[in-house]
């Protein structure tokens, strides 16, 4: 098994349990045996019309919808359903984007599209599993396109954005004097607490209020922010400057590197 670490434009280090070739073909198969049951009953159901509609071109038609059937099918699923179809659901595995975060629908769409090269183009077995076995994050030509790969469900999954949308430079009232030089003096662990904290959950009443509290009062003194009102405005705008500062300053680069933990 490969383990990778991924760390997003949040900051965010996440440790991702690659999906491998075994795992992956059964998922396929799973997923082909699906298909060709629909394949089969559309078939019967055109051949009840007559000889001539599963004949000649009527029959060239017919795979060739197929086709696009299956190639909408993965798209489809794999949109709605978290990067999963039936089969990766059954294998418990997912598509994601390669930086960690959820595949979009374009990056799915160039994958699905690859799909055709990598399971009918066979030297002497589908290239897709020859690529997924001599690639070090296991992905297919698709999954080299689009920019993704497949991974386990055990995998720590995203922490929700506690403030989707927002920017500490579009707040409409900024409280703390906030500079590149004032953060910097946030080590690696300070800014690793500030993440875990805003995003955590299952703290409530009085034990997060002091947490809070206890939390802000330490990163006011460290960036001689003075006093304050309101504890959770503080780790706000520390979250969103620090958030906001780590995508301005995020390099247009894969962010993923192998590590050496292989079972």
């Amino acid at each position: 098994m490969t383990t990778l670490l991924v760390e997003t434009t949040e900051g965010v280090r996440l440790r991702l349990d690659v999906a491998g070739a075994g795992s992956r073909l059964a998922a396929g198969c799973f997923d082909a045996k699906l298909l060709l049951l629909v394949f089969l009953l559309i078939y019967l159901s055109v051949r009840d019309l007559g000889p001539s509609s599963v004949t000649g071109f009527g029959l060239g038609l017919l795979l060739g919808g197929q086709l696009l059937f299956a190639i909408a099918y993965h798209v489809a699923c794999h949109a709605l359903w978290h990067g999963q179809t039936l089969g990766k659901w059954r294998m418990g595995i997912r598509v994601i984007s390669a930086d960690g975060q959820p595949a979009s629908v374009f990056q799915l769409l160039i994958r699905g599209l690859l799909q055709p090269i990598d399971v009918l183009l066979f030297v002497p077995v589908a290239l897709g599993l020859l690529v997924i076995a001599a690639t070090p994050r296991h992905q297919r030509l698709g999954d080299l396109a689009a920019g993704t790969m497949v991974v386990r469900l055990r995998t720590r999954e995203l922490v929700d954005d506690p403030f989707p949308g927002e920017t500490w430079s579009g707040l409409p009232v900024r409280t703390l004097p906030l500079t590149p030089g004032v953060i910097a003096r946030l080590s690696p662990d300070d800014r690793a607490f500030l993440r875990a904290l805003v995003t955590r959950s299952g703290l409530i009443g009085e034990r997060r209020r002091q947490l809070f509290v206890g939390a802000a009062r330490a990163f006011s003194a460290k960036l001689e922010l003075g006093d304050f009102e309101d504890a959770r405005v503080v780790l706000k705008e520390l979250y969103l400057y620090l958030r906001e500062q780590a995508r301005e300053d995020a390099v247009p680069t894969s962010p993923i590197s192998p590590t050496p933990d292989r079972a």
